[in-house]
């Protein structure tokens, strides 16, 4: 009988528990690891400063500059937007100011949570899933852009990753202090790269709470030590944010009992285009531009053909992880709900936009529940809809990489073409990302101070926004990038045709450049 079972494939061989199997294995798939984070780092390098700076990434470049007379710690005591990306990069700038060196570490750290998801993938799974999790991640267009982004939002996946790993150890071998305070200084390394770890914080002592009771007076005491000293390492940080970003207001009655920003521009469709930008990121189907106009029906119409099919693939990799749910990962629920309702609170009373980037905290738990709702499936359909979602992140990648569409706004190519050309009498006004322009211009002419604008709804408001910043300006140079913060109907442009003459319309990635003169009639034939 046994040897029938044998036959049979339904017995495993005799030696399949002895050292050199499981060393086997393990060799395996620290070659495998090792292949996968080199390919995730070769990823995140290449082209790394190719790309202008972003706004976000500007405030990084100013609290950091070489030069200035900064005060490192005084830098890091006033930044409230991750301070431990600015600590990193402080060295890193005095030896080079190029873009490439500010993204540096954001590269680094994207490589580096590969292993990290590849041991929770174990930990809360098996192995196969650790591989597939490990490999999405690498190949992620969502990771991939935050990689290449001078912000802490690469170092807050890492830390937050590495964190849970050492609470799901906590889990299951039972607390002791060293792990205690692992546990609390990667959770205070991830609090002090974004502040939306407290979120995942949050989540971790409800599970604690509710799904995984401390048992003994021992444990206890190491899990307060672990949640209680990381709260207690990020205090300086948490209280230099709470009194410039009034949390008072968060709580209706309290202070003002108002909104911050006026009303919420909240909508649920926001979680629909969270979840399709953990996967597919923002170069796949419709680009950024394209869903701020608007027309962005239009634009999603037009895309069905690729968006409809990655949405099917991702919901059923989502869905099957979600049905197959175990008691040991239920705790995912809490990882994953708890931030969402904190960023949906603080978009409702308008504290922050809601945002996928507001959410990277529970970018791991969403990419682990994939892959293990994947390879759940029958296998067929697991090999199908896991090359099917691995051949999309390709595609969504070398959109990021080589698309100019997908690209971020060319402020820097503006820049170079208006002191070519410009002369010092032109003034310049950039409604939107002025100070990235600003980094990049070395020309002549005046940069138009801008600010307190709103969307111009008119072209009588069009024409008293162009009249109070232009004055009588003989002939000025108008950039325009991320128009739907300021002109989505496209009034600026209108105007500026009726009350004198284009000389040039130039267009590069996200960024429309217009030389203008005032009186006569457009001019034909405008590049």
């Amino acid at each position: 009988m046994v040897e029938t079972f044998r036959s049979r494939a339904l017995v495993p061989p005799a030696d399949w528990l002895s050292a050199d199997r499981i060393l086997e294995s393990r060799r395996l798939d620290t070659l495998f690891l090792a292949l996968v984070t080199l390919l995730a780092l070769l990823i995140r390098l290449y082209r790394l400063g190719e790309q202008s700076l972003w706004t976000d990434e500007i405030l990084t470049w100013k609290m950091i500059r070489p030069g200035a007379g900064l005060h490192f710690w005084r830098q890091l005591a006033d930044s409230i937007q991750g301070p431990l990306y600015l600590a990193v990069a402080w060295p890193l700038v005095r030896w080079s100011g190029s873009a490439w060196v500010l993204r540096l570490p954001a590269a680094l750290a994207g490589a580096a949570t590969v292993p990290v998801i590849f041991a929770c993938g174990r930990r809360l799974w098996n192995a196969p899933t650790a591989r597939l999790a490990a490999l999405l991640l690498a190949l992620s267009p969502f990771h991939l852009w935050y990689s290449q982004e001078a912000r802490g939002y690469t170092f807050l996946i890492l830390f937050a990753a590495a964190a849970s790993l050492v609470f799901l150890d906590m889990v299951r071998r039972g607390p002791d202090p060293r792990r205690a305070l692992l546990y609390a200084l990667l959770t205070a390394l991830a609090i002090w790269s974004s502040m939306t770890a407290l979120f995942l914080w949050g989540a971790q002592l409800l599970t604690l709470l509710f799904l995984e009771r401390p048992r003994g007076r021992r444990a206890a005491l190491c899990w307060l030590l672990a949640m209680g000293g990381a709260l207690v390492a990020a205090v300086p940080y948490l209280l230099k944010a709470a009194g410039i970003l009034a949390v008072g207001r968060l709580l209706p009655g309290s202070a003002t009992g108002e909104a911050l920003r006026g009303e919420t521009t909240f909508t649920p469709l926001a979680y629909l285009f969270t979840a399709y930008s953990f996967f597919f990121g923002y170069s796949l189907g419709p680009s950024l531009q394209d869903l701020h106009q608007p027309d962005r029906l239009a634009a999603l119409r037009a895309a069905w053909p690729v968006v409809l099919p990655a949405s099917l693939v991702a919901t059923a990799a989502l869905g099957a992880g979600l049905l197959r749910l175990r008691r040991r990962r239920a705790l995912l629920i809490l990882w994953i709900g708890v931030p969402v309702l904190a960023v949906t609170w603080l978009a409702l009373r308008n504290i922050k936009p809601f945002n996928p980037r507001y959410l990277a905290v529970i970018f791991p738990w969403v990419l682990l529940l994939a892959a293990g709702g994947l390879l759940a499936l029958p296998r067929r359909w697991s090999m199908a809809l896991s090359a099917a979602l691995l051949g999309l992140f390709l595609v969504a990648v070398a959109g990021d990489l080589f698309n100019p569409r997908y690209a971020k706004a060319d402020l820097r190519g503006a820049a170079a073409i208006i002191a070519d050309r410009g002369s010092p009498a032109e003034p310049i006004l950039v409604p939107v990302a002025a100070p990235v322009f600003a980094y990049y211009f070395r020309g002549p002419g005046k940069l138009v101070a801008n600010w307190d604008f709103r969307i111009l709804r008119s072209a009588a408001e069009a024409r008293e926004f162009l009249s109070s910043r232009l004055d009588e300006a003989p002939s000025a140079w108008l950039v325009l990038s991320r128009i739907w913060r300021v002109d989505p109907d496209g009034w600026l442009p209108r105007v500026l045709a009726e009350d004198g003459r284009i000389l040039s319309d130039t267009r590069l990635p996200g960024v429309r450049i217009l030389h203008w003169r005032r009186g006569g009639e457009v001019l034909d034939g405008a590049d």
